[in-house]
């Protein structure tokens, strides 16, 4: 029982936490927000001006028809208040127009600022971020979340106010009008009072539980267009399909709770109001009956009472908005307050001068605390040296090298790139001399051209093609009847693995960098496509450090270095021809390529 208590107030601290923050976004746009307000508080006056109108034009009214006259004498009166009310009513309108433009530009310039912080936040995140985070739940909570705030800015911050105006104004009214018919109208005020904090108690959990499976039936979805072709391929489209519907089901579930949570509270609200209105018109009429009141006034009594009642349940369904606004900004905060490891040191030093000699000092390295996948990598690579990393599967060869462009950072030592410590050199200066290419290529639903020129999109149209005739591109761009100017399609579908490959190559060709980095960059094209590729990146890699990971012994044979990783070890490293000397790991694996069949010369097996 104690435990629930402390939670419950760790819940009650955090959501005023969060909704403090949710109306200090608005803070840059405080001048939209009082013109809005303003016009919220004066459509409030004058809605509660009209119903005075109308019970005095009745009163006029019943006042002449009871004194038998009929002339303009006993009917200028009404006519006056007739006029009054046209005025009031056009007030209303033209006030209720200004005010619904004013508040679109409110709220969406907030949401606006909103997802422009999510997406500069998400794409400054570093690799560790996205290792643990699901696609479709960053998609929901940057499009879907941030749509539940819309609601709140228009519906609580803005007719917030106006409600409360109405319910304060209404129970004022009355009090001028008659005190006995306020303090029957006050008598009802804290039944709603309770009502309202049960209702946000029971909402806010269930608000959380339905986003978070509306997180889970995204991330199926996105997972499956993507992964289509494997689907597809392995004949599982009904189990992706029954997988799906169970996530939609348990989303409909947590909607129907929430909507018999609505149902239980929205009818016991609208009982208590129509009590309410009963007793305060019961009050009225028997103040008229006593003559102390005008009978004309008892509509106007009447027309304040249930503008009393609706406003109450306006808060009600406010208070659904507020905590389903709560849980929605938690998810967004979250985002936002969520450190990158990896980011700009305090006082950025320039990149050195230099061609990229590259040191590893006792260098371990691990995706989680207490699993290991590089222990002890000491390495020193000499500018303008082309290393080749081999090793099997899964023995860190692509988490040395995603250390360099400070993907991630080592657990204990340094690396150091032409004498200083990446850590302390300008990130993007050293993303800029770092030329990557993933052994999982993505390319974008752009042209050939604009992903090629996608690290340097000022980039001339002679310098793309020249890089892409390195990477022989050119063989099938100009077989395409628009060129350079294809369109790839998503991720690149329209083209085939190896070329998508090749465009990757070229991209980073393109970006001439210090450092080049091949993941396993010519896996997915044909042995002489990547004999091609590979002697036109001879001229490239020319005085320009290059790491390359192969696992075929004609790409390692051209190395002026090759480094064996092991268990997250390095256990060999020289030339070709000295280790192929050695008794180790690196000749078993030019040996077995050999009895593969691959393309090895007898000699070198």
């Amino acid at each position: 029982m104690p435990l629930e208590v402390e939670k419950d107030v760790k819940l009650k601290s955090s959501a005023r936490v969060v909704l403090r923050r949710i109306l200090a976004m608005a803070v840059p746009y405080r001048g939209y927000l009082a013109a809005g307000v303003a016009m919220g508080m004066a459509m409030s006056a004058l809605n509660l001006l009209r119903p005075y109108i109308v019970g005095s034009s009745l009163t006029v009214t019943l006042d002449a028809l009871q004194g038998g006259r009929w002339d303009w004498e006993t009917v200028r009166p009404l006519v006056w208040w007739l006029a009054v009310l046209v005025a009031v009513t056009a007030m209303v309108v033209t006030v209720e127009y200004a005010n619904s433009i004013v508040m679109v530009h409110f709220r969406m310039k907030i949401l606006t600022d909103l997802r422009h912080q999510l997406y500069r936040k998400i794409l400054g995140q570093s690799f560790s971020y996205f290792d643990h985070q699901d696609t479709g739940q960053l998609i929901n909570r940057t499009i879907g979340d941030v749509n539940v705030l819309r609601t709140f800015y228009t519906l609580v911050i803005v007719r917030g106010a106006e409600t409360s105006l109405l319910i304060l104004g209404a129970i004022g009214a009355l009090l001028v009008l008659d005190w006995r018919v306020a303090v029957v109208a006050a008598l009802f005020i804290p039944v709603y009072a309770v009502a309202m904090v049960a209702y946000a108690r029971r909402l806010h959990p269930q608000f959380h539980d339905m986003r978070t499976e509306l997180d889970r039936s995204t991330q199926i979805l996105s997972e499956n267009v993507q992964g289509v072709q494997v689907v597809r391929a392995f004949g599982r489209e009904p189990e992706e399909i029954k997988r799906f519907e169970t996530s939609v089901r348990a989303v409909l579930e947590r909607w129907i709770r929430l909507a018999k949570s609505f149902a239980l509270f929205q009818p016991g609200i609208t009982l208590v109001g129509e009590f309410g209105l009963l007793a305060m018109l019961g009050a009225a009429s028997y103040r008229a009956i006593e003559g102390t009141l005008a009978v004309g006034m008892i509509y106007t009594v009447f027309r304040w009472s249930r503008m009393l009642t609706d406003n109450m349940g306006n808060i009600g369904k406010m208070t659904a908005t507020i905590q389903q606004s709560l849980v929605s900004a938690e998810r967004v905060f979250e985002i936002l307050d969520t450190p990158a490891e990896i980011c700009q040191p305090g006082s950025p030093s320039p990149m050195p001068e230099g061609r990229g000699h590259v040191v590893f000092e006792n260098v371990a390295f691990g995706y989680n605390d207490g699993e290991p996948i590089l222990a002890n990598v000491n390495l020193d690579i000499p500018a303008g040296t082309n290393v080749a990393l081999v090793g099997p599967t899964g023995s860190g060869k692509s988490s040395l090298i995603k250390l360099l462009p400070r993907f991630y950072d080592p657990k204990e030592g340094r690396i150091l790139i032409d004498g200083a410590d990446i850590r302390d050199l300008n990130l993007e200066q050293l993303r800029a001399e770092i030329g990557f290419v993933f052994q999982d290529t993505f390319l974008f639903s752009a042209s050939l051209a604009e992903n090629i020129a996608f690290g340097v999109p000022a980039a001339e149209r002679k310098a793309i093609e020249e890089a892409a005739h390195r990477a022989r591109v050119d063989e099938f761009a100009e077989a395409f009847e628009q060129g350079y100017d294809t369109s790839v399609g998503e991720r690149g579908i329209s083209l085939s693995g190896g070329q998508r490959q090749r465009v990757a190559i070229a991209r980073a060709l393109l970006m001439d960098p210090r450092i080049l980095i091949l993941d396993d960059a010519t896996a997915s094209v044909d042995a002489e496509t990547e004999r091609g590729i590979q002697d036109n990146l001879a001229v490239v890699m020319k005085d320009r450090t290059t790491f390359i990971i192969a696992h075929r012994a004609t790409t390692v044979k051209r190395a002026d270095l090759v480094v064996v990783v092991d268990g997250g070890r390095i256990v060999q490293q020289g030339t070709h021809r000295t280790l192929m000397a050695e008794d180790g790991p690196y000749r078993d694996f030019i040996q077995m390529q050999w009895h593969l069949g691959t393309d090895v010369e007898e000699g070198d097996a």
